[in-house]
């Protein structure tokens, strides 16, 4: 009866399915995640018209027995999980669909007929690593859930362009791998989906087959090929630690595509086992405290197809000192796990050897006593503590588990600046590894003349300045190297002074450069005066601005000069055409108080000389004269009168005549 009554209501469901107000769902599906037998089932489905009053009813019919497996009310959901005790033996077939109820309307999905059996749906497939190199991609993926052979379709396209697809089997393995070829300078996006591959006779049909849904789209950038350049600033040095700031760039962006981590190893405490410790970040920045000690870092850049070569800086430890006062902190007792003695042998006092000896149970008493501690080389020891997480230095100094006297003396002993009176030693400082000791200073003994002198001088300096030295003397310079165990060899230099004539002492030189420079400082400071117009300008004669008056005015018994008045005439070449006087020169003569007479006429060939006896020219020096005379167009020349005719005197130079006429009140001449 139960049956009969739902068929009813499946009758009555269909013949209401194209009522208005009710949209039947879509994309229906049931299977399981694996091949096992035990497996439960999932049924899905999309709906194409969401609302919240709306439910849904599953129902699964069985085909050859003509009766209902199950149906079960899934409310607002899209999904349900079917147990396998709900269905019995899914081996037969059997006919599956969702109805929607909206209100008093419903409406049926389309039907789907399957096995159930055969229904299998694997989980999109993962990604677990994918190494490139050159032009193959190496794909790793994760095994579906029965750990069974698969169908696998693969895609691949470089961006904004077409999709490439391949499909491939696996085996029975724990882990599937596929190689992907690709271009060698290109990036790409994949994504891959799987399908199960069922072993029954009941499974033939395609629309078992179902595809898992495709794996999230991936970048396939290219391998990085260069270790990142890394740069490093100590930002500050106190209390034993520094601070350093790293910081590195990031790979081209052919191969940063989808994001790069970096990964960092430090080699920072000695003392640790491993002596490595390691950071991961996405940054390109860095921040550390580290010891005063050497310290490494490595870091490598890390994208979805592999690792880049690792790079590599060296931060040098702090300056090796040459002395040091105290061995160890008076607050360092003991070594236990928070303190780290390191130490080496530094045979030239500057390069850190490639074995270091570190212990963080060993003090320096025992260190310094150790056999593998040679005698006479020279030693270094850090004491380094850990606080709070951070690493500080607390000692540094060179040790000799025993010293001895240096081996040879200075090299390179050189006599310069020598004068009559002194004379500069210099020399190389002793190797670190010939001293065999700290050295004290450097003694030098200075013999001439039967008489030697005894100097010391510090370990750090190189050169000597030897007085009160006798000119034209030979003298001897020894030198040698003093450690607590006694002098080296001495390195010995001859050499003679000059005599007193020869050359300037020390203070002719100083007083010369003086006198040098105050004559500079001269020529200088004068020629900025005169350039800036600092002095005051060297005034001009004034002369007396009195209107000077013609003879016939004026009682001229109280001049003292004689003013003669002549006439210029202009030259002209009797083989020539004679010309006429320009203007200018007219006018410039006029200015002079000369008159200019011209020929008009070439009647004589002598020319004819005019009588200016009745034209007078008061002619007086004006101040500025000689100047005006200069601007002349030709010298002109006065000759001595020798004659006294009527006080006249003619002349004839180049091709003009001078006519002269000598006033009684006119006693210059020019």
């Amino acid at each position: 009866m139960r049956m009969i009554m739902a068929v009813l209501v499946l009758v009555v469901s269909v013949s209401l399915t194209e009522a208005t107000g009710c949209v039947s769902t879509s994309g229906l599906q049931c299977y399981k995640n694996s091949t096992k037998r035990d497996e439960d089932f999932f049924c899905e489905w999309d709906e194409r018209n969401p609302e919240k009053t709306q439910t849904h009813t599953l129902y699964i019919w069985d085909s050859e027995k003509k009766r209902f497996l199950m149906y079960a009310n899934c409310g607002n959901q899209s999904q349900r999980k079917i147990r396998l005790e709900e269905l019995g033996i899914p081996n037969r077939k059997t006919d599956i669909w969702v109805q929607t109820q909206v209100g008093n309307l419903t409406c049926n999905s389309s039907k789907i007929s399957v096995i159930l059996a055969c229904m299998v749906k694997y989980s999109k497939p993962q990604i677990i690593s994918m190494k490139r190199s050159a032009g193959s991609l190496d794909l790793t993926l994760d095994k579906p859930n029965d750990d069974k052979r698969a169908i696998y379709e693969i895609r691949w396209r470089e961006r904004d362009s077409k999709w490439q697809t391949v499909t491939f089997e696996t085996e029975d393995r724990t882990q599937d791998f596929y190689k992907l070829h690709l271009q060698i300078n290109s990036s790409y996006q994949i994504q891959l989906r799987r399908q199960a591959k069922v072993q029954s006779a009941l499974c033939n049909s395609s629309l078992h087959a179902l595809w898992s849904d495709w794996s999230p789209m991936m970048d396939v950038p290219l391998e990085i090929r260069s270790p990142p350049v890394i740069r490093w600033i100590q930002n500050n040095q106190s209390n034993g630690t520094r601070h350093i700031k790293l910081s590195w760039d990031a790979p081209p962006a052919e191969e940063s595509v989808g994001g790069v981590e970096y990964n960092l190893t430090f080699l920072v405490w000695p003392c640790k086992k491993n002596k490595r410790m390691q950071h991961s970040t996405v940054n390109q920045t860095y921040n550390i405290s580290i010891t005063y000690s050497e310290a490494r870092i490595y870091i490598n850049a890390i994208n979805k197809v592999g690792s880049s070569p690792q790079g590599q800086i060296i931060i040098p430890a702090v300056k090796h000192l040459n002395y040091c006062e105290s061995h160890m902190p008076s607050h360092v007792t003991k070594a236990n796990n928070k303190t780290c003695l390191e130490w080496y042998k530094l045979e030239d006092g500057e390069t850190r050897p490639k074995t270091v000896n570190s212990s963080s149970t060993k003090s320096f008493k025992h260190i310094k006593n150790d056999k593998d501690v040679k005698h006479f080389v020279r030693h270094y020891y850090f004491l380094h503590i850990k606080r709070k997480g951070h690493y500080q230095t607390v000692a540094m100094c060179p040790f000799y588990s025993e010293q001895k006297a240096p081996i040879n003396g200075p090299a390179n002993v050189n006599i310069s600046d020598l004068t009559h009176e002194s004379a500069v030693v210099s020399w190389l400082s002793i190797p670190v590894a010939e001293q065999q000791g700290f050295l004290q200073h450097y003694v030098i003994w200075i013999s001439g003349q039967g008489n030697t002198k005894f100097h010391k001088v510090p370990a750090n300096k190189t050169s000597f300045l030897i007085k009160d030295l006798h000119p034209e003397t030979s003298y001897t310079v020894s030198i040698a190297g003093r450690t607590e165990a006694g002098n080296g060899p001495n390195s010995t230099v001859n050499f003679e002074t000059n005599s007193k004539e020869k050359g300037l002492s020390w203070q002719d030189h100083t007083i010369l450069s003086v006198c040098l420079f105050a004559l500079l400082s001269t020529l200088i400071c004068s020629i900025a005066a005169r350039r800036l117009k600092l002095l005051p300008k060297v005034p001009s004669p004034v002369i007396d601005t009195t209107e000077f008056r013609c003879p016939e005015e004026q009682d001229l018994s109280q001049m003292m000069e004689e003013v003669h008045e002549f006439v210029l005439l202009l030259r002209q070449d009797l083989s020539k055409p004679r010309e006429n006087v320009t203007s200018e020169q007219s006018t410039l003569l006029q200015d002079f108080g000369l008159v200019v007479f011209e020929e008009e006429d070439e009647e004589d060939e002598e020319g004819g000389v005019i009588d200016l006896n009745s034209i007078k020219s008061c002619f007086y020096p004006n101040p500025s004269y000689r100047g005006q005379t200069l601007h002349l167009p030709e010298p002109f020349h006065m000759t001595d009168s020798t004659s006294k005719d009527s006080d006249t005197e003619s002349t004839y130079r180049n091709g003009l005549f001078f006519e002269t006429k000598v006033l009684e009140c006119d006693k210059t001449s020019l």
